[in-house]
């Protein structure tokens, strides 16, 4: 994840960090470190607080260009770095709407 994608949607609507972190639950620091691309790979639960917050879907964060205001990943963009995702969920964690994230995450990286 972009993390100044993060900064910039926060930005835009005058969240504060402290703010976003009372609304999502997540830590100020680790949503600093995301902001700082410290973080780049956040889990599932995250994305989906943070997509939730900015009411958006998750695919919009994980996205690598953003036109205007529409978020989306051009094909045949070059892309000279591998992504690893890893999601880690008990099996009580691993809902329907957890696999439908799950889905929607992993078809926002097959899309043209």
């Amino acid at each position: 994840m972009d993390g100044n994608k993060l900064k910039v949607m926060r930005i835009e609507r005058g969240i504060s960090l402290n703010k976003l972190s009372e609304l999502t639950g997540i830590s100020k620091s680790y949503l600093s470190l995301i902001e700082r691309n410290i973080q780049k790979n956040p889990s599932i639960d995250i994305l989906g607080k943070l997509a939730k917050t900015f009411e958006v879907e998750v695919e919009d964060l994980v996205r690598r260009k953003q036109e205007g205001n529409e978020i989306f990943c051009k094909k045949n963009l070059p892309i000279k770095s591998k992504l690893k995702l890893e999601i880690e969920l008990t099996e009580d964690q691993l809902t329907p709407e957890k696999l439908k994230q799950i889905k929607e995450l992993i078809e926002a990286f097959n899309t043209d």
